[in-house]
């Protein structure tokens, strides 16, 4: 169970540095908009690591993609409809549907870098 914390930790930090590069390569969003979205990322690595700790024992490995699309939804539903991102980084009000969509691609990335971390936490890499 701690190698899944670990694991599932690790490979949020990485995404979240590939996020923050993103935001520093695109020079049209100045730095006090994404405030909010880095506050959010400190909290994504421990967000991770508790959400692979308590993933049910039957879906360890085999499911384990799929209960991080899990994660996703709640994230990108926070993300986008909580908390309001697009208004609090673009500064412009972004359509019921537009957030769906983004809701709908963080499940999927989510699902795609669950699936390192479940092909790190079978090989014991860690």
């Amino acid at each position: 169970m701690l190698q899944r914390f670990v694991v599932a930790s690790a490979t949020a930090s990485i995404a979240i540095a590939f996020g923050a590069l993103a935001l520093i390569l695109i020079p049209a969003l100045p730095i006090a908009r994404t405030y909010p979205l880095t506050i959010v990322w400190c909290f994504v690595p421990l967000a991770w690591g508790i959400w692979a700790m308590i993933a049910p024992a039957a879906w360890v490995p085999t499911r384990l993609p799929l209960w991080g699309a899990i994660l996703g939804l709640i994230a990108g539903s926070l993300g986008a409809f909580v908390l309001n991102l697009p208004l609090r980084i673009l500064d412009e009000a972004a359509s019921v549907p537009v957030r769906a969509v983004a809701v709908v691609f963080m499940a999927v990335v989510y699902y795609l870098l669950w699936m390192v971390v479940r092909r790190l936490s079978v090989n014991k890499v860690v």
